[in-house]
């Protein structure tokens, strides 16, 4: 199966991608992944997209969907084929909340990159939903922001909207996890059964 996981910076995708690869693990071999760079050679493209020094507004989306096709094409790809599961936190679906009601781009375009594309189509998309102030507390704790971070309460706000208004879109698809105050386990306990509503007992 094919899970992603979404949600604005600071909502705690790492920590349930970490619980969730372990649970798998136990049912079968996984991958766990992220976007962007989580690929041989993807570092950089990461670098460049989260370090802020990009000039031209479109250079942030064109990374994006490069570090994707790459991505797709030498890891999600051969890891479905050959029958693992697949973990990977951040994907199409954070291109469209960032850049379309963050950045402002075109929705229809982007949505459509991803089929012209070829891209594999999630079974699964997990949204930690959080509120921006907490999601940004925590990551004022971690040390210095990345450029998606350090834009601020008001852009965070947009990306959150964006999230749950591509989830209300395909209630099939989508998990939403309302995170809160809640603790790391309680969490993880929401999803296990929002996963198992939607065919992935664990």
């Amino acid at each position: 199966m094919f899970i992603t996981l979404e949600g604005i910076d600071g909502c705690g995708k790492s920590t349930q991608a970490r619980l969730l690869c372990e649970a798998l693990s136990a049912r079968g071999a996984v991958v766990q992944t992220r976007e962007p760079g989580g690929w041989e050679g993807g570092a950089e493209l990461r670098s460049m997209v989260l370090g802020g020094s990009l000039k031209h507004p479109w250079s942030e989306l064109f990374l994006f969907l490069l570090d994707r096709a790459e991505h797709a094409a030498r890891v999600i790809t051969p890891a479905l084929e050959a029958g693992k599961h697949v973990v990977c936190e951040r994907y199409h679906d954070s291109t469209l909340a960032y850049q379309v009601w963050g950045r402002g781009m075109p929705f229809e375009p982007l949505r459509g990159a991803a089929e012209l594309a070829g891209f594999p189509k999630p079974e699964v998309t997990v949204l930690f939903d959080v509120e921006p102030e907490l999601a940004l507390s925590r990551v004022a704790k971690r040390g210095r922001p990345d450029a998606f971070e350090s834009e601020g309460l008001a852009f965070m706000h947009r990306i959150a909207e964006g999230y749950r208004a591509l989830a209300a879109a395909d209630e099939e698809r989508w998990l939403v996890v309302k995170c809160g105050e809640r603790t790391e386990e309680e969490i993880f306990a929401e999803m296990k059964r929002g996963l198992a509503g939607k065919g992935l007992s664990l």
